[in-house]
C-alpha cells in the first residue's frame, strides 16, 4: 500500500487535491507511520516553511454550560470540581491578552462556555475587550463563544475580531454519542456565518473519544467542505466525572499518524495542537512538526494546565523552527 501513499503524496506537492475515496484509502497504509511522517513533513515544508504559529487562549466563562459533551468538564450535565465563574472584567481579559503577547504568542482567543453569548452586557464587554485588545497589543484577535449568528458576528468584526473558533468535535456520524442537546447542523451554520461575516475561521475537533478511524477522515471531509483557515487538533485528555472519564489516552504513534494524515489532505492550512498534547504525546512532542503540524497554543488550556512556555519555545528553537 505505500504506493497509494507514493500517488497521494505526488498529487499534493503539485497542488492537486486527492479525490475522497483517494483519502479513504489512506486507511489502508496503517502501520506506516514513518511513510505518513515523511510524506507530511514534505507538504509541511513546501507550504508552511519554518514558521509555527503560537495561540493562546483565556477562558473568559467558566463552567455552567447547558450543553451535555461527554468530554467537557464545563458541562453542568457533570459534577466536576473545575472552577465556575461569570464572564471576567475586561481588565483582565487584556492582561491575560498582554502577558501572551508577552510570552511570544501572535494570537490571543477570548473563550466562553455554554451554547452561546446570549446576555447583551455581556456582548458589550467582550466587544470591549476586543477593541482594546487590537488597540493596545499587536496580537491577532480571536473568539470562541459558541453558536453565534451573522449579525452579531459582524459586531465582533467591526470590534476588532480577526478570526472565529468553532470546533465541530467529530463528525456528523458520531456527534449524537457525544453531545445531544444541539443538532450538529448548528455547528456548520456557525463557521459559515463566520465566513459570510468577513472573519478567519479556525475550526477542528477532539480525537480519542471512541470514534473510528473512518469517522476520522468524515470529520476531515465535513472540514474540507467548509474550508477553514485554521484546524486546530485536540486529543481527548478525559476529566473525572464526565461520561467519558474512563476512556484510554490515544497512543502517542495513533496521534502522531493522525496529525498526518491531516496534513495530507489540508496541505496549506495551519494545523494547530492543542489540548492533550502533553498527555499523549508525552515526549514524542517535538514529532508533531515533523508530522505536519505548523502551530501549537502556549500556556494553559480552559480546565488544564499545559506546558511552561519556556519548554515549547526550546523545543521550537531545537527543531530548527522559528515564530517569525
Amino acid at each position: 500500500m505505500i504506493e497509494i501513499l507514493k500517488a497521494i503524496e505526488e498529487k499534493v506537492l503539485n497542488g492537486i487535491q486527492p479525490a475522497n475515496d483517494e483519502i479513504y484509502s489512506l486507511l489502508k497504509t496503517e502501520n506506516n507511520l514513518t511513510g505518513f511522517v515523511s510524506v507530511a513533513d514534505k507538504i509541511r515544508r513546501k507550504f508552511k516553511g519554518k514558521k509555527v504559529k503560537f495561540c493562546s487562549i483565556v477562558n473568559a466563562k467558566s463552567g455552567m454550560c447547558d450543553q451535555d459533551c461527554a468530554f467537557c468538564g464545563q458541562s453542568s450535565y457533570h459534577k466536576t470540581k473545575i472552577p465556575k465563574y461569570s464572564l471576567l472584567d475586561t481588565e483582565t481579559i487584556v492582561k491575560s491578552a498582554m502577558d501572551a503577547a508577552h510570552n511570544g504568542a501572535t494570537e490571543f482567543s477570548i473563550v466562553t462556555s455554554g451554547k452561546s453569548i446570549n446576555s447583551r452586557r455581556d456582548r458589550v464587554k467582550i466587544k470591549s475587550a476586543i477593541k482594546r485588545i487590537k488597540s493596545e497589543t499587536s496580537l491577532e484577535c480571536c473568539a470562541s463563544l459558541g453558536i453565534l449568528g451573522k449579525n452579531f458576528l459582524e459586531e465582533l468584526k467591526d470590534a476588532g475580531l480577526d478570526r472565529y473558533h468553532h470546533n465541530l468535535e467529530t463528525c456528523p456520524g458520531f456527534f449524537s454519542q457525544i453531545c445531544t442537546t444541539r443538532p450538529y447542523q448548528e455547528n456548520i451554520d456557525t463557521i459559515r456565518a463566520a465566513k459570510e461575516a468577513g472573519l478567519i475561521t479556525c475550526c477542528g475537533g477532539i480525537f480519542g473519544m471512541g470514534e473510528s478511524s473512518e469517522q476520522r477522515i468524515e470529520l476531515a471531509l465535513t472540514l474540507k467542505e467548509l474550508d477553514p483557515d485554521s484546524i486546530p487538533i485536540n486529543f481527548l485528555n478525559p476529566v473525572k466525572n464526565t461520561r467519558l472519564e474512563n476512556r484510554s489516552l490515544l497512543e502517542p504513534l495513533e496521534a502522531l499518524e493522525i496529525i498526518a494524515i491531516f496534513r495530507i489532505i489540508f496541505p496549506r492550512k495551519d494545523i494547530i495542537i492543542c489540548g492533550g498534547r502533553e498527555v499523549v504525546l508525552r515526549s514524542l512532542q517535538p514529532m508533531m512538526f515533523l508530522a505536519g503540524a505548523n502551530g501549537m497554543i502556549l500556556g494553559d488550556y480552559l480546565t488544564t494546565k499545559g506546558r511552561s512556555v519556556k519548554h515549547d519555545l526550546d523545543m521550537i528553537k531545537d527543531l530548527g523552527l522559528n515564530n517569525e
